[in-house]
This record gives C-alpha cells, structure tokens and sequence, in this order.
C-alpha cells in the first residue's frame, strides 16, 4: 500500500511539475498574449468608436454644408429670376417705347411726305389746268 501512496505521490508532484512548468513555460506567455490581444482589440474597439463618431460628426457637418449650400442657390436662382424678370419687363417697356417713337416718326415722316405730295399734284393739277384752259379756249 505504501507503494500504491508513493506512486500515487509521484504522479501528485509529476502532475503538479507538469501543470508549474506548463504554466510558467506556457500559459502565462500564452495568458500574456491573449491579454494584450484583449489590450490591443479594445483599444481598437475604443479607437474604432471614436472614429465612427468623427464619421458621424462630419458627416452632419457636410450634411448641414449641403443643406445651407442648396438654400442658398434657391435663394440666388430666385433672385436671378427675380432680376430676369425685371430686366424682360423692362426691355419690353423700352422696346415699346422705342417702337412708338418709330412708328410716331415714321407717321410724321409720311405726313410731311403726303403733303409734299399734295403739293405738288396741286401744282400740277393748276398747270394742267392751266394748258388745258389755254388749249380749249
């Protein structure tokens, strides 16, 4: 029975070697490296987190960027229509104006025109006249 306790001894601290060296040998480097491979996930993790909100950040930023940029070409088309507008109507005003004035010309022009015609069919009319009245009497 003794023996059966030596052996049993003998496999106790072979066991407890075993599990001493292993772990020394290991499982603490390998205990090491996962824990700086836990370090190193969470601080990417954390790392990772702040960079999704600066993503998130920015992209409000650019959103509200777009949003002030597109109000502000609504507000420059409007006023571009706006000044479009105001120069169609006055051209239109001034081409009126313009064509008028022509027109008013042009009838003053045929005016005089006409009346220098008249004339001169009246005097044509009385020299005519007058060879005829010295032709016939």
């Amino acid at each position: 029975m003794l023996e059966l306790n030596s052996s049993f001894l003998w496999i106790f601290f072979l066991l407890w070697f075993l599990y001493f060296s292993l772990s020394r040998i290991f499982f603490k480097p390998v205990g090491r490296i996962i824990d700086e491979r836990e370090a190193k996930v969470a601080a990417d993790s954390s790392r990772q987190e702040g960079m999704m909100a600066e993503i998130e950040s920015r992209t409000r930023s650019l959103e509200a960027q777009l949003s002030r940029a597109r109000r502000d070409a609504q507000r420059i088309r409007e006023e571009w229509l706006k000044n479009g507008e105001e120069t169609r109507a006055r051209v239109v005003a001034e081409a009126r104006t313009h064509s008028a004035k022509v027109l008013s010309e042009t009838i003053s022009q045929l005016d005089r025109e006409i009346g220098a015609a008249e004339r001169a069919l009246e005097a044509q009319v009385s020299a005519f006249s007058e060879k005829i009245r010295q032709a016939y009497l």
